[in-house]
């Protein structure tokens, strides 16, 4: 089993952080001692890694983190942003308020209240001295362990003892701490959400999808069993977590406002010899049709239908939403109080159905397509 460069540098940073309180973990933590164990660790990964110039990415980045804290419980504290090159998806924080973003994340997030998640999660981190408090509680870590474990990262061997030492900022030993890490990791979470629901400008939804994904990548793939060396708790764990603090703070979980995603679309198709056109959802052809009522062109007539199922999804319109309406003369198609799709005899005959089975069809298809569009996010 290799290590990650990502897990080197945690790795680092968790040693110089251990030495460097190794005789002093007594003390009370002075805003000095943070500052000096905070500018020991921004050393060690300014040896590791390289940083890189981003201009916009920076001050994106800083405006967030200027919005949030504010609403921490250290709002005195001025954060120093720093950007690593490195394709990894990482972030983490330093004591003494140094946050460090790779490339690779501002590549990942697919908004702003995306990037707000991660860094009102990594600022948690420091405002409950959680790199601090670790390096107390793992005062009991000898200095041949420490030893042991610089040796297997400048080696590059996989000792499993190595995992005994953090991912991302956190440090323990042989599960001496790994349930405390599970539980700061969780706390962090909890209160990146309460930060984000104070500032009123980032939609904290955006850390719900953010940790989605990385769940589902877990689950494609898994990393080893690590057992009692486990220091994170499991994406699907988190997730849960995350979506039930939402849900009791009553937030509105529309993903789609927060990350990207397939909005439908208009092509042309083929039934039997008749030329088509057909409504696309998630690769789920939702609505064939070559009629238009009036003096409509079809291809207009799709479009519209496109433009008012796209409005309302994103929206956050979900699948037990959408609803067949007897009209007047013609099936509809509805979502909160809207027409998507009025049905025609017309276009029942296309299919060799009725109007009121070709409105049902319709509907099962939006379902079908929402529920491709679930499974996709979850696996």
């Amino acid at each position: 089993m290799t290590i990650r460069r990502s897990q080197k540098l945690v790795l680092l940073v968790a040693l110089v952080l251990l030495l460097s309180v190794n005789g002093a973990v007594a003390r009370e933590w002075s805003a000095e001692y943070e500052e000096k164990i905070g500018a020991e660790a921004v050393a060690q990964v300014e040896e590791e890694y390289t940083r890189y110039e981003d201009e916009e990415a920076l001050q994106r980045t800083q405006t967030i983190v200027a919005a949030i804290v504010p609403h921490t419980q250290r709002p005195e504290v001025e954060y120093d942003i720093r950007l690593l090159d490195s394709d990894e998806v990482n972030s983490f924080s330093c004591p003494g308020g140094h946050i460090y973003v790779t490339k690779g994340l501002f590549e990942a997030v697919e908004s702003d209240a995306e990037l707000a998640g991660v860094m009102a999660h990594e600022i948690a981190h420091n405002c409950t001295y959680d790199a601090l408090d670790q390096l107390k509680r793992a005062k009991n870590l000898s200095m041949a362990t420490a030893a042991a474990v610089v040796a297997a990262i400048v080696l590059g061997r996989g000792d499993e003892m190595v995992y005994g030492t953090l991912y991302a900022g956190q440090i323990t030993t042989r599960g001496i701490l790994s349930k405390y890490s599970l539980e700061i990791e969780s706390r962090a979470d909890h209160n990146a959400i309460e930060y984000l629901l104070a500032t009123d400008e980032y939609n904290p939804v955006g850390f719900l999808t953010f940790m989605e994904r990385l769940a589902r990548k877990e689950r494609r793939r898994p990393d080893p069993q690590l057992g009692i060396f486990q220091t994170h708790p499991y994406g699907p764990q988190r997730v849960r977590g995350v979506l039930e603090q939402l849900e009791e703070a009553d937030v509105e979980i529309n993903r789609r406002a927060v990350s990207k995603w397939e909005p439908p679309t208009l092509e042309e198709t083929q039934i039997g010899e008749q030329s088509a056109w057909a409504v696309t959802l998630w690769e789920q052809q939702i609505f064939v049709y070559n009629y238009a009522p009036g003096d409509e062109e079809p291809k207009a007539r799709g479009e519209r239908i496109v433009q008012v199922l796209t409005k309302l999804l994103a929206e956050g319109a979900e699948s037990y939403e959408f609803r067949i309406r007897q009209g007047d003369e013609h099936p509809t198609v509805v979502v909160r109080g809207r027409t998507v799709v009025t049905v025609y005899p017309e276009d029942a005959a296309l299919e060799e159905m009725t109007a009121a089975q070709k409105a049902q069809a319709v509907c099962q298809n939006i379902r079908a397509a929402l529920y491709a569009e679930k499974i996709n996010r979850l696996y």
